[in-house]
């Protein structure tokens, strides 16, 4: 004969493992979309050499966006680029050593700056983003850029951008 305790742990372990599901479902789907942080008002422009080139899903999750760590005079800062797919069409590259002047939208995310790269030049010129930030490989008006004011912090006065 069971126990009366036992038949309430099956209901228990039910309903933990539907949170546990439902919440790693929920987690999936909030992804950051750089263009969202874009801020013209932190517009500016770092020099200095790659460091490393990596890959990281952003967005929707359907291609790697390429990141690119910078050294400068002041610090370092990470190179926000563009879909890995759409430099490989474009044949946009950089590599470690490469010198680079980027210009584009200065933030911080967790206290570690970044720039949403506009233009990126170096043996060539790559135009990444619009002066609104809007990413020159998006098509229609869904490409993730919203109007609503967002406090925003600044990193560029801890890695010196001229404006």
């Amino acid at each position: 004969m069971k126990k009366p305790g036992s038949l309430c742990l099956v209901p228990i372990g039910l309903l933990s493992l539907m949170f546990i599901v439902s919440s790693s479902w929920a987690q999936s789907g909030r992804r950051l979309h750089y263009s969202t942080l874009f801020n013209p008002g932190t517009v500016g422009t770092v020099s200095g050499e790659v460091v490393r080139v990596e890959h990281a899903f952003s967005g929707s999750g359907a291609d790697y966006c390429v990141h690119a760590l910078l050294k400068t005079s002041k610090g370092q800062v990470t190179a926000i680029l563009a879909p890995k797919g759409y430099m490989k069409e474009h044949e946009l590259t950089l590599a470690p050593k490469d010198r680079v002047t980027i210009t584009g939208s200065m933030i911080s995310v967790l206290g570690k700056p970044f720039i949403l790269a506009m233009a990126v030049e170096g043996d060539r010129t790559m135009k990444l983003r619009e002066a609104n930030g809007r990413p020159v490989w998006a098509v229609g008006d869904d490409w993730h850029v919203h109007s609503t004011s967002r406090k925003m912090t600044s990193a560029a006065a801890s890695i010196g951008t001229s404006q």
